[in-house]
């Protein structure tokens, strides 16, 4: 088994995510990339594939308690930004050998990194998280079908 198909195989009976988007750096926003979209596209990207957004309360009673972390880190250079999009779906684990110790830890994750012009900043992040988030949407079919 490969790491794909083995990081796939932890999205096998997922009853749904709650969604965590990291804040948004304040220049970032001074440029129009606002967290709250990220919410709300990724909670209507999720939704309508078929996968159960958990709201907090839910998500406390949910086996392995799984959230779907976004992050957007940007930093400022000339007239655009250097950016990291991680986007990871952590879950509750325990240690073989220590199994009372609970943590979450990334089961599923994608990143990827670049250069935007300032001026498209918010569309491109929008654009690019929807692509990591597409990408966990199809994994997540290709093991529950």
């Amino acid at each position: 088994m490969n790491l794909t198909e083995f990081t796939r195989e932890t999205l096998r009976g997922l009853p749904g995510v709650m969604v965590v988007i990291e804040d948004v750096k304040e220049d970032a926003q001074s440029s129009g990339l606002d967290a709250t979209d990220l919410q709300t596209d990724a909670e209507r990207g999720l939704s309508s594939a078929g996968i159960r957004v958990l709201e907090v309360e839910e998500w406390r009673e949910t086996p392995g308690r799984p959230w779907l972390y976004v992050s957007v880190n940007t930093l400022r250079h000339l007239g655009g930004y250097f950016f990291a999009i991680d986007v990871q779906l952590r879950q509750e684990v325990t240690l073989p050998g220590r199994p009372a110790l609970i943590t979450s830890a990334p089961t599923w994750e994608l990143g990827s990194i670049g250069f935007v012009m300032a001026d498209n900043l918010a569309s491109q992040m929008r654009q690019s998280v929807q692509t990591h988030l597409q990408n966990f949407i199809e994994d997540c079919r290709a093991v529950n079908v």
